[in-house]
């Protein structure tokens, strides 16, 4: 009886040993899917013991940044000295619960068992790869810089040796530049890849000053395209992928060749100008400024073509270095040509961009958001806002009330007054903006002046038909009675503060002040960076209100005020100083903000202030 129990005792333990051994196999046994290991709740601790450093990817099938992250995961399995693990967190749930899995895809870290941290490097092969190895290997060097860092030295070189390149002028202590410079090095890292020429470099301008002012960079980060040694500002995103994006573009031809008559046909645009350029032969300066031009409109012209098909020289009874610009035929009109024609000796790309520019819209056309920066640039501008839509089905009517504003343009055109129609509805906050957005009438009118202002049509004045009513309007702007609308904040009743608030109403006042000399801020409510400087800003007005009495340090919140268009801003905060008897041509701070370097400035530019006494 004894034997048989001790039989029954060795037999259980050597099942108990069997049923351990499949759960350790199990738990040891890991899938691969293109080099990476794939966990589960039942394996992944056995996992991390076996491998106590280690990188885990928490995803969700569905997730598209996860389904973008995937190939390049994969491709660092294969670089790194660690394994690359994932886990699908909507099925191992506990998992996800576990390590508080907020968002797809999530990576943590281990290290020696340690852990986890967040990942926060680059979603690309390259960025993994230099996050862990510069962990896990004392010995690791990252791969050397793809931006060239350019100096007096090497600049020249650089530029002459590379037909395409861009240049970023930075500054050490600019936060946009921080933030700019790897995604620039992954920018120069992608072209090198896909085997383009374009090189990318960098320039610290605090110490190459004269590389700055050659390229009259006056702010940070300043970039430029270079082609061939001439310069053109850059337009472009500031993250990697639209970088490389931009610069295959510039790599392209800005104007298209097109080889056959029919080529052309099908290159114009329905709805914007077209520009073709008539050449006998490409081997020539006429052919060397269109190119110039086209580079240098890469943005504003999207339609710009050469031709030397006899064919098209035939049709549109072209002689060789004509350049001929076409108004699209929905916009034709009685009242001007339908297409202008450019043709002078020795002409320079500069001549062709004027000539560009001044005849870049018909007489009447179409304004809108996209391309009211570059087609209606010119003032004064007169915009007539109605349910303007010239697609098929409602053209007849859209074109009706444009035929309208037209016998009135051309009366116009003498005194350089440009015209355009405008969907009200694209531009319905704008127009609440300057009080029209439920005037009541079928036609609201804005003119944006030389001046920098705007000029509503005042609903309350203007209740007939819109013929009657623009050409009454139009006789009012001209006599300089009609009233600008200047959007502004209440003015502060108790501003005894030692910086200035300023508003819409109150600018001219202030700001413009000729026994003052005026440093203003714009900032905006939300503005991180507005908020940090704003304590330093009041101490130094404070410094400064009995040393310098004639300097005034002021403030306009630029989201809700309307500031002469001298006072351009782009960004928050931005600083113009307005000496007194420069009112119109303020300076543009650009320095960083130290309270000596804003002091300095100011002395620099003081007239009424910062003056030194005459020496005995």
């Amino acid at each position: 009886m004894l034997f048989d129990r001790r039989i029954f005792a060795l037999v259980v333990v050597v099942c108990l040993s069997a049923i351990r051994a499949e759960e350790t196999d199990e738990e040891l046994n890991y899938e691969m899917d293109e080099g990476v290991v794939v966990l589960t709740d039942k394996n992944f601790d056995a996992f991390l013991k076996k491998n106590p450093s280690t990188l885990v990817k928490f995803y969700a099938p569905w997730c598209g940044h996860c389904k973008h992250l995937a190939p390049e995961y994969e491709k660092a399995s294969s670089k790194v000295s660690i394994p690359l693990a994932k886990v699908d967190a909507t099925v191992e749930t506990e998992l996800g619960k576990r390590f508080e899995i907020q968002g797809y895809p999530t990576l943590k870290f281990w290290k020696d068992g340690k852990g986890p941290t967040d990942y926060d490097g680059g979603r690309d092969e390259a960025g993994i790869v230099e996050w862990v190895e510069s962990r896990v290997d004392p010995n690791y060097k990252p791969p050397p810089e793809e931006v060239v860092t350019l100096t007096t030295e090497n600049f020249d070189d650089f530029i002459s040796n590379n037909e395409l390149v861009l240049v970023e002028f930075y500054a050490p202590w600019c936060g946009h530049c921080k933030k700019l410079a790897p995604e620039y090095e992954k920018a120069a890292q992608k072209l090198k890849a896909q085997g383009s020429k374009v090189r990318l470099g960098k320039v610290d301008a605090t110490i190459e000053k004269d590389l700055g002012t050659k390229y009259g960079v006056s702010g940070y980060p300043t970039m430029k395209v270079i082609r061939n040694g001439r310069r053109f500002d850059y337009n472009g995103p500031r993250e990697a992928v639209g970088i490389v994006k931009y610069m295959t573009e510039q790599s392209k031809p800005a104007a298209t060749k097109l080889a056959k008559l029919k080529d052309i046909e099908r290159f114009m645009s329905k709805d914007d100008v077209t520009i073709i350029g008539f050449f006998a032969t490409e081997d020539s300066s006429a052919f060397e400024a269109f190119s110039d031009s086209a580079e240098m409109l890469r943005e504003e012209f999207k339609t710009m073509g050469h031709t030397s098909d006899p064919a098209a020289f035939k049709k549109w009874d072209a002689k060789p270095n004509d350049i001929i610009i076409f108004y699209p035929s929905l916009f034709h009109s009685k009242f001007e040509p339908k297409s202008r024609t450019y043709n002078k000796a020795a002409a320079t790309s500069e001549d062709l961009l004027a000539f560009f520019r001044e005849h870049s819209a018909p007489l009447v056309g179409k304004m809108t958001k996209k391309n009211a920066a570059t087609r209606y640039t010119k003032k004064p501008l007169v915009v007539v806002y109605y349910n303007a839509d010239f697609s098929v089905q409602y053209r007849e009517g859209s074109e009706y009330w444009r035929q309208k504003v037209l016998n009135i343009a051309q009366k116009y055109q003498k005194d350089k007054y440009r015209f355009a129609v405008a969907d009200e509805e694209e531009f319905a906050t704008e127009l609440s903006e300057l009080g029209l957005g439920d005037s009541g009438l079928e036609h609201n009118v804005v003119v944006f002046g030389y001046d920098g202002k705007k000029y509503p049509m005042n609903p309350d004045d203007f209740d007939g038909e819109l013929d009657e009513n623009l050409e009454a309007f139009m006789k009012q702007i001209s006599s300089g009675k009609a009233k600008a609308h200047v959007k502004s904040a209440p003015a502060p009743k108790d501003d005894k503060g030692p910086v200035k608030t300023v508003v819409g109403s109150n600018f001219d006042k202030i700001v413009n002040d000729e026994s003052k000399d005026v440093l203003i801020e714009f900032y905006a409510p939300w503005c991180g960076h507005c908020k940090s400087f704003e304590p330093k800003y009041k101490e130094l007005a404070q410094a400064l209100k009995k040393s310098q009495p004639n300097v005034v340090l002021a403030k306009m919140d630029a989201t809700i005020n309307d500031a002469p268009s001298q006072f351009a801003v782009e960004g928050f905060p931005t600083i113009y100083f307005a000496p007194s008897g420069k009112k119109t041509e303020p300076i543009k701070y650009s320095g960083n903000r130290d309270l000596e370097d804003l002091k300095k400035f100011m002395t620099k530019h003081g007239v009424k202030s910062f003056q030194k006494k005459d020496e005995l």
